[in-house]
């Protein structure tokens, strides 16, 4: 453990809360220069913690409020608001040699490219070390810290407006806490899962987590959609190039997709495939004001999938499983459940049952699960998934 780490366990009591005396000096960047200047102190970190603050709910991409960067040396706060020259900044997060440390970092790895340009690399994710360490599934940060450091965290401003300036003190204090603590959790999880010989499981999940991050093909994006499977033909056509159509008008206007079509209104349009405006205004729940709006652009979209030809039909999205091959995944999910068991981690860390269920369908080993679940489960798994199949 760091002497950063012991002094951080030394300075907390079981229970005890957080004062505003005992966050470290929270250091504001607000200039082109002072960033700089910070990027080339942290370039020589041990560890960097990150977490950010934005804004999403009137628009497609999250609108930055706040960078947090947090060292054994102490908190800085970047005002995305007065910066554009995110240089320095992508170069460190691009950093092979310079470890990146966040909790539940899925839509901060999105912010980051979007602000900076550049996912951090190596990233490690204190919530999934946790579950890799065996400390428990799906853990907050607040709990985390709580069980490990014996620090009762607050945690009362998820909701602030990060975009108002000047920042509150409790909203600043509140930036600060989700980071002064990363560096001694990462210590931590690091030495134990070194010790148990797990730590390039917690690498992989750091590169897994940045492809996750990765936009969507606007073309495949009907794949998501809950009830597509119930389509079949030019139907899935439809869908397909209407959640294509979506989706570009949403990053084109930076509009939340669903405030263009929601994912039900897709699914009945392409399911009626209406011919004109009284057949669409007659979809239920489609709003009269998408119609009026977007009524002319669909129904061209529509009509170009009504007319397509067999041949450029998209596969159709999978439905549920067959309802005999209950027992195979049954088994395929015990075998799951035994092997976490025995490693002391929870089954949805190792493998959960939609991956079960695609390879069974698919008879072969996910490409994008490859790596230790693969060196672990791989052959057992898939002998269980194939068993039905030479009998």
């Amino acid at each position: 453990m760091s002497t950063a780490a012991r002094s951080h366990m030394r300075s907390a009591g079981a229970g005890q809360s957080i004062e505003m005396s005992e966050i470290p000096v929270i250091n504001d960047i607000t200039s082109n220069a002072g960033l700089r200047a910070a990027c080339a102190r942290w370039n020589d970190s041990p560890v960097l913690g990150l977490d950010t603050e934005f804004v999403r709910e009137s628009t497609y991409y999250p609108i930055a409020g706040l960078v947090q960067v947090g060292t054994a040396d102490g908190v800085w706060l970047i005002d995305p608001l007065t910066i554009d020259d995110w240089v320095p900044f992508r170069n460190l997060l691009e950093n092979s040699k310079l470890p990146k440390v966040l909790h539940a970092a899925g839509e901060d790895i999105e912010l980051l490219v979007r602000l900076v340009g550049a996912a951090p690399e190596p990233l490690y994710d204190t919530q999934i070390g946790a579950a890799l360490a065996g400390w428990g599934w799906s853990l907050s940060y607040q709990v985390l810290v709580q069980q490990r450091l014996g620090i009762a965290v607050e945690k009362d401003h998820t909701r602030s407006n990060w975009l108002r300036r000047p920042l509150s003190d409790a909203q600043r204090h509140y930036a600060a806490i989700d980071v002064v603590w990363l560096p001694t959790l990462f210590q931590l999880l690091y030495d134990e899962l070194a010790a148990a010989d797990r730590l390039q499981w917690w690498e992989e999940e750091g590169r897994r987590l940045v492809r996750a991050a990765e936009p969507v093909d606007p073309a495949l994006s009907y794949r998501r959609l809950n009830g597509a499977w119930r389509l079949r033909g030019a139907q899935v056509a439809a869908l397909q190039q209407l959640c294509e159509w979506r989706e570009q008008q949403a990053r084109t206007t930076d509009t939340p997709r669903g405030w263009i079509l929601k994912d039900g209104d897709c699914i009945e349009i392409a399911r009626r495939l209406p011919r004109n405006l009284p057949q669409l205004a007659a979809v239920p729940e489609l709003e009269p004001a998408k119609v009026r709006q977007y009524g002319a652009d669909i129904l061209v979209v529509v009509a170009a999938a009504r007319e397509s030809d067999e041949s450029e039909w998209p596969a159709s999205v999978t439905g549920p499983l067959p309802r005999e091959w209950g027992p195979r995944l049954k088994r395929m999910r015990h075998l799951v459940e035994q092997r976490a068991s025995e490693l002391g981690i929870a089954p949805e860390i190792l493998l959960r049952k939609r991956d079960c269920e695609t390879i069974l369908r698919q008879q072969t080993w996910p490409a994008g699960l490859g790596g230790w679940r693969e060196e672990l489960l791989g052959t057992e798994l898939l002998a269980l998934a194939r068993e039905e199949l030479a009998s």
